[in-house]
């Protein structure tokens, strides 16, 4: 006899709520914000610095700095740091954002003390051997050569430039010469002046008890870094004018054309934001979206097409990016503001604002699915100098959405007279 298989109830999701972190206060008045409840005995700590490429006086100074922080010491090399961290079963990496750079460390739990060591050695002591410089900057060279060939890689560029400005901290373009421009000397400077204690944030999570925060407080805590320079405030350039939307670059030998669209836009805190969000994904923010049923499904125009949102410290834009064969181009741009122009004249059913709606409340709820998800999610929201109860906030907005509001939020920001389109190809 065939075992009947009995398929479960679809229920709504309710309201969703984010826990709230342990909050502590180390001796050297560093914040740490921890998560716990991880069954397996591991732990992941991030410490986040103040810093990245918002903070720099020369491009990539940041970069630099993050990658190479476990570069060596005076009496240890970056092999014998590495060595050492991996014969715990640990893994320390150090990156560089717009506003952050990261030391993030995964451990077992019984080795965060021998791991920690090592970690406050590298924050202490590098001493940026121009040997291992000199090797970073040859694989960067080399990386940036094979991206400057691609498409996207320049359609992106060009787009942050135009949005930003070719010397924001938002929109510079790494170049060969400014590569070989970076001194030893350099990332000292920014080392001694932003990677130290008052201007960290702790982030934990896994299984940690009071052991582990006696640790924290032991390495961590009593962390102090003794000759570091004052941080000078960045100056910042005006945005540019919206003087010139629409660039096109012609590239030889290209068979396909790379399409960037998009513009400056509102920030996680902004009262339309909850509106705007559930558009996007409505109109480009998942497998489901119009662009992607439209452009690739119907048309076959694209293998994927997207749309979404850049949210950072300082400023938020908003963005749709595909490729397309070069003989599509014009047709594939006519579709994308035919489907912004659906979305401004008429009302988005029901039906489909419910299947977008409970896509986004899924995703949110697998952002408080455990430690290390709600850890991520809390420091995203951290950097941004947005309250977690702005994620509630959110949610609670979303489930209440209808089509007229949606309409009213796309009549607004999804107009193509304010929008910068870039075309690669």
């Amino acid at each position: 006899h065939p075992i009947l298989m009995k398929i479960p109830p679809i229920y709504p999701i309710a309201a969703v709520r984010f826990p709230r972190p342990e909050e502590l206060t180390l001796k050297n008045g560093i914040r740490v914000f921890g998560f716990n409840g991880v069954q397996n005995e591991i732990v992941r700590l991030d410490l986040v610095f103040d810093a990245g490429s918002w903070t720099e006086s020369y491009p990539m100074q940041a970069e630099f700095t993050a990658h190479l922080l476990k570069s060596g010491t005076a009496l240890l090399n970056s092999f014998e740091i590495e060595e050492k961290i991996d014969s715990f079963g640990s893994t320390v990496k150090c990156t560089a954002g717009y506003n952050t750079i990261t030391v993030s460390v995964y451990c077992m739990t019984k080795y965060l003390q021998q791991t920690l060591a090592y970690v406050i050695l590298s924050l202490n002591e590098c001493i940026f051997k121009e040997s291992e410089l000199n090797s970073l900057k040859q694989r960067k060279k080399a990386g940036l050569s094979v991206a400057q060939e691609k498409n996207d890689y320049i359609a992106d560029i060009t787009f942050r430039k135009l949005l930003f400005g070719p010397s924001h901290p938002y929109g510079y373009e790494k170049t060969q010469a400014a590569i070989d421009g970076i001194t030893s000397e350099m990332l000292l400077d920014y080392y001694r002046t932003f990677l130290k204690p008052d201007n960290c944030t702790v982030f934990m999570a896994g299984n940690y008890g009071k052991k582990e925060i006696d640790l924290l407080d032991t390495f961590i805590g009593e962390w102090d870094k003794p000759g570091t320079l004052l941080a000078k405030p960045a100056i910042i350039p005006a945005l540019p004018p919206f003087e010139h939307p629409k660039v096109h670059i012609q590239k030889e030998k290209s068979v396909q054309s790379s399409i960037v669209i998009g513009n400056l836009s509102i920030h996680r805190m902004h009262p339309d934001f909850p509106a705007f969000f559930l558009l996007n994904t409505i109109f480009g923010g998942y497998f489901g979206s119009r662009l992607m049923s439209n452009i690739r499904e119907e048309k076959g125009l694209t293998y994927g097409i997207h749309s979404s949102m850049s949210l950072l410290k300082h400023q938020a834009s908003f963005h749709i990016s595909t490729d397309t064969n070069l003989e599509n181009t014009t047709l594939c741009l006519n579709e994308i503001y035919a489907e912004m122009r659906r979305l401004r004249e008429e009302e988005i059913p029901e039906e489909e604002i419910n299947v977008a709606r409970n896509y986004i409340l899924g995703k949110f709820l697998s952002r408080t699915d455990g430690a290390f998800n709600q850890m991520e999610s809390f420091k995203s929201y951290f950097i941004e100098n947005s309250p977690i109860a702005r994620f509630e906030e959110i949610t609670d907005s979303i489930r209440t959405l209808n089509g007229l509001s949606l309409q009213q939020t796309a009549q607004k920001y999804l107009q193509e007279d304010n929008m910068y389109e870039v075309v690669v190809g």
